[in-house]
């Protein structure tokens, strides 16, 4: 017999062959105990047992809706078709190595149904490596909670503060309001999504811990050339100047101005990142952009001229190597704040 509870949020899931974590993921959104839920998987033609473990959770819980696609129809076009299908008058975007925390979707609806303005609710995401390691908590270090309202509601989402959309729910009028996720500005679609609501719509921030972002080594941003995306960048640009043509000439300059310089330190870090990694190609086109579009001679020439070093010797690319992965052990062990806060809510891919 079906539920007559009436549906308040869907799980959007896309899926494409990672059938382990693609469990934990469901499993953690059926955790959420709330009625009204539907968990909904879009496997993009995984042709792996992705199909066996799905149907086995579906065997127990009426609340997993799991469409396969005939054939593969690309990562961008599957999690569009998962947000065209939503119904529901809330929904959260859930990857499939990715998993949400206890209390989140509760705490998110009875929010948003205090502030019906309020377009979204975002609480803090912890971003884990592999190992479990905790790199950050980001709403964590905001310096306020509550309402965030326009104009000045977007200040708070750049300067490399942006809410992770795996930790906020959203009302559907979004989608309405403004459109999909533009597949055309590529790795920052989220950033541009989330900057985009926070620029027509009041939000409101908690700092819940309410979802885990995996961070991947293997992940688009971490193994394409910078041609592809950066050009997802300058569409973003695009996308924040008309989104704000309405706004004071005076705060519409301030917001286009800090998310370039964000743009800036985004260039900087991930070529020296590549540069760790051999990928000398990278830092010296990240390197010519932060001189052809910006000016930053400093930086450019600081990237271009250890890149060219580590790439003509191999002791100096070790030595460099190791600086930077001794930088990044710092960085965790200046965080031990945040493991001993958080470690108790990270679980491994097999755990069920």
């Amino acid at each position: 017999m079906k539920s007559t509870t009436p549906k308040i949020i869907t799980t959007v899931i896309p899926t494409y062959r990672r059938p382990q974590t693609l469990k934990r993921s469901i499993l953690s959104a059926l955790g959420q105990n709330i009625d009204g839920l539907i968990v909904s998987v879009y496997d993009n033609h995984s042709g792996d047992e992705t199909k066996d473990v799905v149907n086995a959770l579906c065997e127990h819980s009426p609340s997993i809706n799991y469409h396969i696609h005939d054939r593969n129809i690309g990562a961008a076009l599957n999690f569009e078709y998962g947000l065209k299908s939503v119904t529901t008058p809330y929904f959260s975007l859930l990857s499939d190595d990715d998993y949400l925390l206890p209390d989140f979707y509760r705490r998110a609806i009875n929010a948003l149904e205090m502030h019906p303005n309020a377009i979204f609710w975002a609480g803090t995401t912890l971003n884990v490596d592999e190992q479990g390691l905790i790199w950050d908590a980001r709403v964590d270090r905001w310096p306020d909670e509550g309402v965030f309202s326009p104009p000045h509601g977007i200040f708070h989402i750049m300067q490399g503060m942006s809410p992770t959309w795996t930790g906020i729910v959203f009302r559907k009028e979004v989608l309405d309001s403004i459109g999909l996720p533009d597949k055309e500005t590529l790795g920052p679609s989220d950033l541009d999504f989330v900057l985009k609501a926070a620029a027509k719509h009041s939000y409101i921030v908690e700092k819940h811990p309410s979802a885990v972002f995996t961070i991947n080594p293997n992940s688009f941003s971490c193994t394409e050339p910078l041609s592809s995306f950066w050009p997802g960048w300058k569409k973003m640009f695009k996308n924040i100047e008309h989104i704000t043509k309405d706004y004071s000439p005076e705060i519409r300059a301030e917001i286009l101005k800090t998310l370039h310089d964000d743009a800036k330190r985004m260039l900087f870090r991930r070529g020296a990142n590549a540069i760790a990694k051999k990928r000398n190609d990278f830092a010296k086109d990240a390197a010519n952009v932060l001189r052809e579009e910006y000016g930053t001679l400093t930086l450019s020439v600081l990237l271009k001229v250890i890149a060219r070093l580590c790439s003509q010797n191999r002791i100096a690319q070790n030595l460099y190597t190791r600086a930077y992965q001794a930088g990044e052990r710092k960085i965790i062990s200046d965080k031990e704040s945040i493991q001993r806060k958080f470690e108790h809510l990270v679980r491994p891919s097999t755990d069920s």
